[in-house]
């Protein structure tokens, strides 16, 4: 990966992470506003957290990983089953 390309990644990754951390931000404010109980804000803001967390670990784990082509290679089909013969029993 070039050196510009590596320094684009990390500047998304913390452009998400700065977007999502101004959005906890919003919702502190808000649940404050709205004369939340401190203990259920406290519950619904860690989920928030653990949930920008993921976002961006996500975010960075699929900027990662190479872009696909036009060139990608068709899936490849399963052969066509064949119809089994039938078994004669004995009588």
């Amino acid at each position: 990966m070039s050196g510009g390309r590596a320094k684009l990644q990390t500047m998304a990754a913390e452009s998400t992470a700065v977007v999502l951390a101004e959005r906890i931000d919003a919702l502190a404010a808000a649940l404050n506003a709205a004369g939340v109980a401190p203990e259920r804000s406290s519950g619904l803001l860690a989920a928030a957290a653990a949930a920008t967390m993921h976002a961006v670990t996500l975010a960075a784990l699929l900027e990662e990983q190479p872009h696909a082509t036009a060139a990608a290679k068709p899936p490849v089909e399963a052969p066509a089953r064949r119809a089994a013969a039938p078994v004669p029993l004995a009588a």
